[in-house]
């Protein structure tokens, strides 16, 4: 729950710091008032283990410090717990030490009310509140130096392709995508090897140019290829499916069942019984191109598609979709007007509403799974806010949004939470540009924070590009395609160490 930050200064009283806190008129003690605070209101780079003390103008009545009446929050939201006492030495001195540190880079919200009573039952005569910045104890941000330009080293330029990384080869499987826009899509597949640095033409193609598809990994290790387009002018989507095989004795694609409609831009999740979820997408019908509000269930060991009973309250497309801990798929944006998500219960097989509304659109995100199961999406057309999902606490916002637009961009996830946004349009620019830089989030508490990485750029600019997670640890980049869509996509490569 993301706080909007403010501005705060604390009016201090100039009561003395004394035990009998005198002053007044006539012999009048004066208000019962905060007269010093440590670390100062503004403070920055606090360390996170920092004990923050406050001096009253006279003691306190210990019985009246609680987490009501002395609350420290990180801008996150995040209630930060801790030990507080009135020290029996100074009775005028409240201590608070964090019981699990400060929530690094983030600005803390301390509040004191007038719940807090010195000893003769007289309230504060104000609330208190400042602020401080914890320490920047991370995240690491890669420099230009983490940058490996390798070149056109695709054999093929091709943008709004897939890659995959095969476990059991520890090398990228490319496939499809577009060459040139208003030609067809491509049926070439490359295989792409890390640590050779080197990129083939596999001798087995795709059995049908597809570009904007699904593509994920089975658990059995083999790779599902579904649906996309065959052209986008005139829009013709697929509904033809096929698995690559990585076995070395067969390393080749063949057709499995097709699905029941066509559609690209899908979403795919392996569901945890191995069968694959892929909802919406771009479709046909009698009025047009429309945007699919069903779903399907594609079983690998019966080579069957099966329809959801249950229909989405809104069509969508270039949406996200992620497990949620019971084995549910949570459905996020790809609407066109409105925000939206949904929930698909495995074990109904129907789509529920009980899922909240994230607070954009959307549509043509960047998005990823963080580790630890949240869901992460990062502007779209027309937004350049950040959405975090969580299953304790639905949607938050970022506590800030990216600098710019980046809609066609891609969201990689780290294993230690860092996600490296990259490229993408900003088609609010003007004129409209593409992205030759970077994004980083980092979460913080139970949303999280993007970080501008500064003075570090790409060897060239790109959108509808590919990015994944390498053997290496690093995020490898392929193809993509510049402003001018008449222009030949990228066999741009490039690799992007996590730093140090």
């Amino acid at each position: 729950m993301a706080w909007r930050l403010l501005a705060f200064t604390v009016a201090f009283a100039a009561a003395a710091c004394s035990g009998g806190g005198g002053g007044g008129p006539a012999g009048q003690p004066g208000p019962f008032a905060v007269t010093q605070i440590v670390p100062g209101d503004a403070a920055q780079n606090v360390p996170l283990t920092q004990e923050i003390s406050v001096i009253f103008s006279r003691p306190v009545r210990g019985t009246t410090v609680h987490g009501q009446s002395f609350v420290v929050e990180a801008e996150s939201g995040d209630q930060i717990l801790g030990f507080r006492q009135v020290q029996p030495f100074n009775q005028n001195v409240v201590r608070f030490i964090p019981d699990n540190g400060y929530l690094p880079f983030a600005v803390h919200r301390v509040r004191i009310n007038r719940d807090i009573q010195d000893q003769q039952g007289t309230p504060l005569d104000q609330e208190y509140t400042f602020e401080f910045q914890a320490e920047q104890a991370g995240p690491v941000l890669p420099t230009q130096q983490d940058v490996e330009d390798l070149g056109p080293l695709l054999r093929v330029g091709r943008h709004s392709h897939r890659m995959t990384l095969v476990p059991s080869l520890s090398r990228f499987l490319v496939t499809g995508g577009y060459g040139v826009d208003g030609q067809p899509a491509l049926s070439t597949a490359e295989n792409l090897i890390p640590v050779l640095r080197q990129s083939s033409i596999l001798s087995s193609s795709l059995r049908e140019g597809r570009a904007g598809h699904v593509q994920v990994l089975l658990q059995d290790g083999r790779i599902l290829v579904a649906g996309g387009e065959a052209s986008s002018n005139p829009f013709v989507p697929l509904a033809s499916c096929e698995i690559f095989d990585p076995d070395p004795q067969v390393f080749a694609f063949s057709r499995v069942a097709p699905m029941n409609f066509a559609r690209s831009f899908a979403h795919a999740v392996v569901l945890p019984d191995g069968r694959v979820f892929v909802s919406g997408g771009q479709g046909v019908d009698l009025s047009g191109v429309i945007f699919r509000a069903d779903a399907e269930i594609y079983d690998p060991a019966t080579d069957t598609w099966t329809v959801a009973p249950g229909v989405m309250a809104k069509g969508r497309s270039a949406h996200f979709s992620t497990l949620t801990p019971v084995g549910d798929v949570v459905i996020i944006g790809g609407t066109l007007g409105d925000p939206s998500a949904t929930l698909f219960r495995a074990a109904t097989g129907q789509f529920s509403a009980q899922i909240g509304t994230p607070f954009v659109e959307h549509f043509f995100a960047a998005a990823t799974t963080l580790p630890d199961g949240r869901a992460f999406l990062a502007s779209g057309v027309g937004t350049s806010a950040a959405t975090i999902w969580s299953p304790q606490f639905g949607f938050l916002g970022g506590i800030n949004s990216l600098v710019a637009e980046r809609s066609f961009a891609t969201a990689t996830a780290l294993q230690d939470g860092r996600v490296f946004i990259i490229g993408g349009f900003d088609l609010k620019a003007v004129p409209p540009l593409v992205h030759g830089t970077m994004d980083v989030f980092f979460p913080i508490g139970d949303t999280g924070k993007v970080f501008r990485v500064a003075g570090v750029d790409l060897p060239r600019p790109t959108s509808h590009h590919a990015a994944a997670v390498g053997p290496d640890g690093a995020v490898w980049l392929t193809g993509g395609i510049a402003l001018n869509a008449g222009l030949p996509a990228h066999r741009q490569v490039t690799v992007i160490r996590p730093g140090d």
